[in-house]
């Protein structure tokens, strides 16, 4: 019990420090039973859809009804409208495709090695559902007015984390909400996102994490961006990335990364995991 409550009360000083108050809140036996007895929903970032693969079957082969660009953001995005035996969804189309090996000035500063893609878009979706992350909607390769790119699942009914600040929203569960923070934290450092921001954490109406915009990730580099982030572990997350292996990460996401990133991905991989064995057994660090 010791060990348990160390662990929540570590999770909700990280909360706070973020600007969100978290409080401890404890489950009754009864409570858990009646939870445990419900079918399981259906995860915020599939939208509607039952599954990843209901979800990417759409994607793929749903006819496109209608076109508009969209203004925000720099990558040239267009929001489609899909069809498909009655059904309609949208999604977001991204085609851009920029490498510079040079220097690249950004509003964060010079960038070495830029790179900005929409492969990047699908190998982030691909490693989240190896990981069993389920914080990216489905995202899929696709042909679009003669045009390759990645066509993203539209998640409605959702605020970003900017406006959550701004209306000084609380979640239900603060606990939860503090892991998933910790979630995205080490997941961006795996993937070397450089542009993570709060208007592109999205947030579901029942409080789960939606991640979105990785067009600008994996970076060419066994570093980590920000280890200074990294002191709390989910421990099933750090099973699931001691399972990661280049072959598997190359069967699922070889279309869309090349082997130098998938490579780093390992390496950077590795770093985290040697940072999670330095507090392993400690109760304040890791949480399941």
């Amino acid at each position: 019990m010791r060990s348990r409550a160390v662990t929540l009360r570590a999770i909700a000083f990280l909360s706070a420090a973020a600007g969100v108050y978290y409080g401890i809140v404890g489950a009754r036996a009864g409570q858990e039973q009646a939870r445990q007895a419900q079918p399981a929903k259906t995860l915020s970032c599939l939208g509607k859809f039952a599954t990843h693969e209901e979800a990417d079957d759409f994607l793929r082969t749903a006819r496109i009804v209608k076109s508009r660009r969209i203004s925000a953001g720099v990558t040239g995005s267009q929001k489609l409208t899909l069809e498909k035996d009655g059904r309609q969804e949208s999604g977001i189309f991204k085609t851009i495709d920029e490498r510079n090996p040079g220097i690249t000035s950004l509003p964060t500063g010079p960038e070495l090695d830029f790179k900005d893609s929409w492969k990047f878009e699908v190998g982030a979706y691909e490693m989240d559902k190896l990981l069993g992350l389920n914080m990216i909607p489905p995202t899929v390769d696709r042909f679009y007015e003669n045009k390759q790119g990645s066509l993203q699942l539209w998640i409605n009914d959702c605020i970003s984390e900017e406006e959550r600040s701004k209306r000084n929203l609380t979640p239900p569960d603060p606990t939860g909400w503090g892991g998933q923070i910790l979630k995205q934290r080490v997941f961006d450092n795996l993937i070397y996102d450089i542009d993570r921001n709060s208007g592109n954490i999205l947030i579901s109406a029942n409080w789960e994490m939606i991640l979105i915009d990785h067009s600008r990730s994996f970076k060419n580099s066994s570093a980590l961006k920000t280890p200074k982030d990294l002191t709390f572990f989910s421990r099933s997350l750090m099973e699931a990335f001691g399972k990661l292996d280049e072959k598997r990460i190359r069967d699922h996401a070889g279309k869309f990364l090349t082997v130098y990133e998938i490579r780093a991905v390992l390496q950077r991989r590795d770093k985290i995991l040697a940072l999670f064995k330095k507090v392993a057994n400690n109760p304040d660090a890791v949480y399941p």
